[in-house]
């Protein structure tokens, strides 16, 4: 009866550390809100009506934010001149994100086609691909 409660033990505490784990962060720590961070676009195009994709970031355009665990948001949108057609563009991302399952919505002062996009978590990213907003397609990748 000793190794059968031996063994029972042995399992209950390899389950409970498996999903400690498996709750933890990629550095051991349990996140509070997994996506709480810094995040840079590693991947930023855009398609504006009757016009070739445009690289942003090659053009030396970004998009940052920071996602704070109580859901408030800060960072800049920066589009040169070719992208907007105009002038280039400074707008702050100051706001809030909310997230729901895997769907991430962004909510600024600043009118711009962040808050218009459907934004996607997965793991250390938040992603559009292919959306159309006003008659411009994009594809952003927002890497932490």
């Amino acid at each position: 009866m000793s190794n059968v409660r031996t063994s029972f033990r042995s399992v209950f505490a390899a389950v409970a550390i498996i999903g400690t784990l498996a709750a933890c962060g990629e550095d051991g720590v349990i996140d509070p809100d997994p996506i709480a961070g810094t995040y840079t676009a590693t991947t930023f195009r855009v398609t504006p009506p009757s016009r070739p994709e445009i690289n942003v970031l090659a053009l030396g355009g970004s998009l940052s934010f920071i996602l704070g665990g109580n859901g408030t948001t800060t960072g800049t949108l920066n589009l040169p001149a070719v992208v907007t057609g105009a002038a280039p563009l400074q707008a702050s991302m100051a706001g809030t994100v909310e997230r729901n399952g895997n769907s991430v919505s962004f909510e600024q002062t600043a009118d711009t086609f962040v808050r218009d996009l459907n934004w996607t978590v997965a793991g250390r990213t938040i992603t559009v691909t292919n959306q159309s907003v006003a008659g411009a397609t994009y594809t952003i990748v927002l890497t932490r």
